[in-house]
């Protein structure tokens, strides 16, 4: 028995690993040519001073497509590296990896062959370049439209009365409707350019569009969107405004004014003073904004106009009919809708959105018209996240539950 437990005593212990862990290392990216809009994808090179470590795979681009830069893309690098004295060193799940260089950051890193190897991805901020001229504007009714620019996230419209500049606005859509700033008789022209929030690149204006008449007898009556008085487009500041107790956020019976709120059996309509009713249009009334359909009648709950969907509040407590802005719960799922008079408040945010300094993922493709916020782990961009299950507040510069790490950007190292 003695000699048995010599023995046992003798052989080797396997699955312990004694090597030394590798804690930490220092990557130095350096590119042949700047990522730009337009330019040649060239070479690119990742050294590290660490005598105990080589590259064992050269530093490459991955998933690029294209020969050249695509504005907006984002750049990621693959390189593997590994330890020269496998005996004596190895890299484990916490080594720490840190880059410089090119204004690189660390995306991901995988531990290979039991420790000898380490593979890294970088990236690197998105790529710059001029924005082009939009091919595209025109005249759609009332509205203005126009075509994509690569790279913008949003443009800016000039809406002009024959040369008087009538008013700017910002949208992130591809169209505007800019009927309620047309509150005068003439020839209507616009012009556009687009906007990247990335990098503050403005693109180059186009031509004016072509004229728009509008006669005297058309022109809007009210105020223009962000006018906050009292008594908006069409207003007659009487107790039968949206929010009092005559008006359609109460649910009340029938009135018999002649402008403003009317009711009958199938819903509100809002008569000018001309008698006409309003249609396939917003009114501004009493600091609220309503919609009233093609058919003139008041609309409530989810729509979608000018290419963003908005929520109106369903609710007879007192502002039925009135589009919702900031945060708000429907069908047990939280929606983030824009509080900004940029051109498209009251609009669904969806992405990455800052509220109270905090980030939160509004998932376009959750909820009925997109756009519900995320909770737990979720992937975006092929990137793992961990959003708090109570609040949806992203987890940053902390462990997940699962015991891995969630960098300063939330990336959740896999």
């Amino acid at each position: 028995m003695a000699l048995c437990l010599a023995m046992l005593a003798a052989l080797p212990v396997y699955g312990a690993d004694n090597r030394e862990r590798i804690n930490s290392i220092k990557l130095t990216v350096t590119c042949e040519v700047k990522p730009e809009a337009g330019k040649t994808v060239g070479a690119v090179s990742v050294a590290i001073s660490d005598d105990r470590l080589e590259v064992t795979e050269a530093a490459h681009f991955v998933d690029t497509e294209e020969d050249v830069w695509i504005r907006g893309e984002i750049p990621t690098i693959q390189v593997e590296l590994s330890v020269r004295d496998t005996a004596k060193y190895r890299f484990t799940s916490s080594t720490k990896v840190t880059a410089s260089g090119a204004r690189s950051e660390v995306r991901s890193k995988r531990v290979l062959d039991n420790g000898d190897g380490l593979r890294v991805e970088l990236r690197l901020p998105k790529v710059a370049g001029d924005l082009e001229e939009t091919d595209d504007f025109y005249w759609d009714g009332k509205r203005a439209r126009w075509s994509d620019v690569d790279g913008a996230d949003k443009y800016e419209v000039r809406l002009y009365r024959g040369n008087t500049l009538v008013t700017t606005i910002t949208t992130t859509s591809n169209g505007y409707n800019f009927y309620p700033h047309m509150n005068r008789a003439g020839e209507y022209t616009f012009r556009v350019r687009g906007l990247s929030s990335s990098d503050g690149e403005k693109g180059p204006w186009s031509e004016r569009s072509d004229e728009f008449y509008l006669s005297s007898k058309d022109v809007y009556t009210g105020s223009a969107p962000g006018d906050d008085s009292s008594n908006g487009p069409g207003s007659t500041g009487t107790s039968g405004s949206p929010g009092n107790s005559g008006g359609p956020g109460s649910g009340s019976g029938t009135t018999n004014w002649n402008t403003g709120w009317v009711q009958d059996q199938q819903g509100w309509i809002y008569r000018q003073a001309d008698g006409s009713l309003v249609r396939g249009s917003w009114i501004y009334v009493d600091n609220n904004w309503f919609y009233l359909g093609a058919d003139g009648y008041m609309c409530t709950g989810w729509i979608f106009v000018d290419n963003n969907w908005f929520y109106l509040n369903p609710v007879s407590d007192g502002t039925r009919g009135a589009m919702k802005t900031g945060v708000v719960c429907v069908d047990n799922r939280w929606y983030y809708l824009n509080p900004v008079s940029d051109g498209t408040r009251g609009a669904v945010k969806t992405g990455w959105i800052w509220i109270d300094n905090q980030l939160y993922y509004m998932d376009p493709s959750e909820g009925q018209p997109g756009g519900a916020m995320k909770t737990g782990y979720h992937r975006v961009d092929g990137r793992l996240y961990y959003l708090d299950p109570g609040s949806g507040v992203l987890w940053r510069g902390r462990n997940v539950p699962d015991g891995r790490w969630a960098d300063e950007n939330g990336m959740i190292w896999e």
